[in-house]
């Protein structure tokens, strides 16, 4: 609905309709203010607006007051507050057919709010008294509210109930955005057992259930990770083993080629023929990298092996008693050192 015409509509509620037991001057005064506060609203003086609308409200509370309420609100970032007065535009809109176009407006703007407040359902027990009282943050929960969730902002929250001759309950909830959470009050009679928080149920106990409390997991052993560790290192050696098988048959593979294609002299020149100069100086070239890649790659091979090898001796010294086993590196050499009595 267009500003105006929230205007015109207002001023005809305050004008035909009575207003519990106020006087001419009061309605006139009423009216003045609202048209004041739809100005400063206008020219986004939210708070100065949303206090003379309140003023508006203590006059008279109608649907377009409350939308203009919820506008204000809502441009000074209170989304929920926002959506509370949406809603009791539409509730108060709902039984004033001339209210209609702004029950249309407060829906739509609820619903684009909605995603920003969370909401929180609070329910009695079916025997609260009739005196029961609920708090939220320190603020009285009015009783239709509690018909409906109430519109909340982010965070935590505190609910409080007291009646007469009951416990008083209290609990803190914390509201995510858009979060939407119910809660249970309990108001049990003095001396009664009261009973756990739904949040929170309470664990039986041991004794309650009649068994023991569930064993802790046993700890991780040591040995199991030694045990992988010397599976990687065997297959390391293996793939270590396999490059080095490789560069030697190819080495042997070239050197045939220097066999087949070159004669040695007597005085131990290599000679060849000018048509596989090139082959031959590659072959040459490439078994000269090789025999040493081949070599290196066989050591490490072994010392993957070995070390692979002490990791499983180590893995199973807990199964094993009285000895020891570790990787021993000798000058043209190496092995496994074992030490104790063997099972």
């Amino acid at each position: 609905m267009r500003p105006v015409a929230l205007v015109v509509a207002l001023a005809a509620t305050l004008h035909a309709a009575p207003c519990r037991a106020q006087t001419d001057d009061a309605l006139a005064a009423a009216r003045r203010l609202f048209t004041e506060a739809v100005a400063d609203e206008q020219g986004r003086r939210y708070e100065v607006a949303l206090d003379k609308f309140r003023r508006v409200l203590a006059v008279r509370e109608t649907a377009n007051v409350r939308y203009r309420v919820a506008t204000c609100l809502e441009a000074m970032g209170h989304n929920a507050e926002a959506v509370a007065s949406f809603e009791a535009a539409m509730r108060l809109g709902a039984q004033d057919p001339a209210s209609s176009e702004v029950v249309v407006a407060a829906r739509a703007r609820a619903a684009h709010l909605e995603p920003l407040v969370s909401r929180l359902a609070i329910e009695l027990p079916p025997d609260a008294p009739a005196g029961a009282e609920i708090r939220l943050d320190d603020a009285p929960v009015e009783p239709f509210a509690l018909a409906a969730s109430i519109p909340l902002e982010p965070g935590h929250h505190t609910v409080r109930a007291s009646a007469p001759g009951r416990t008083p309950f209290e609990t803190v909830v914390d509201l995510p955005p858009g979060g939407r959470v119910s809660i249970s009050v309990t108001l049990p009679v003095p001396g009664q057992p009261q009973p756990a928080s739904p949040g929170a149920p309470a664990a039986p106990s041991p004794a309650a259930t009649g068994s023991l409390p569930a064993a802790a997991p046993p700890a991780a052993d040591a040995g199991d990770g030694r045990a992988v560790a010397a599976w990687v290192a065997i297959g390391l050696g293996g793939v270590l083993a396999t490059g080095s098988v490789i560069a030697l048959v190819l080495r042997a593979s070239n050197l045939q080629t220097l066999d087949r294609d070159c004669t040695t002299s007597p005085s131990g020149t290599l000679a060849c023929p000018s048509w596989a100069k090139s082959e031959v100086n590659a072959a040459h070239d490439a078994a000269k990298v090789e025999g040493p890649l081949g070599i290196g790659l066989g050591a490490g091979a072994l010392a993957a092996v070995g070390i692979g090898a002490w990791l499983f001796a180590s893995a199973s010294r807990s199964s094993t008693s009285g000895w020891t086993a570790a990787p021993v590196l000798m000058a043209r050499g190496g092995g496994l050192a074992v030490q104790g009595l063997l099972p």
